[in-house]
């Protein structure tokens, strides 16, 4: 008869809650973006950002143009910041937006491991 016993859930680290996060100003993460992208996000990026590195579910409406995708950086940078190993996985149905994506980062110094699939046709 096996005695093995399975650990409880709290002695699992649940990624989320492993460490607390920083307490980012808005002027902190403005000037951090400032200094690393050459560009002053606006009010909703940052309050974005904010959300995204508490560990919130966020859902950003903005029309085309407006910098959601800097939204979805921000966090990356401040992690980065904060001396914390990160990884950020992004999906996008252009190629060009893509190519836009690493041109942004390349010039934050952030260098990327990329893996492209192109899908192409429907069901």
């Amino acid at each position: 008869m096996s005695t093995s016993s399975t650990p409880s859930s709290t002695s699992i680290p649940n990624p989320s809650t492993a460490s607390t996060p920083r307490e980012w100003t808005v002027q902190e993460v403005r000037n951090l973006v400032q200094q690393k992208f050459g560009k002053r996000p606006c009010w909703y990026q940052v309050k974005t950002a904010l959300a995204l590195y508490a560990g919130k579910d966020v859902i950003g409406c903005a029309p085309t143009g407006a910098g959601k995708t800097l939204s979805f950086w921000i966090p990356l940078l401040m992690a980065l910041e904060d001396g914390h190993d990160a990884m950020t996985i992004v999906v996008t149905p252009l190629n060009l937006l893509g190519k836009q994506n690493e041109a942004l980062l390349e010039k934050a110094g952030i260098h990327l491991s990329i893996e492209s699939r192109e899908e192409i046709g429907g069901p």
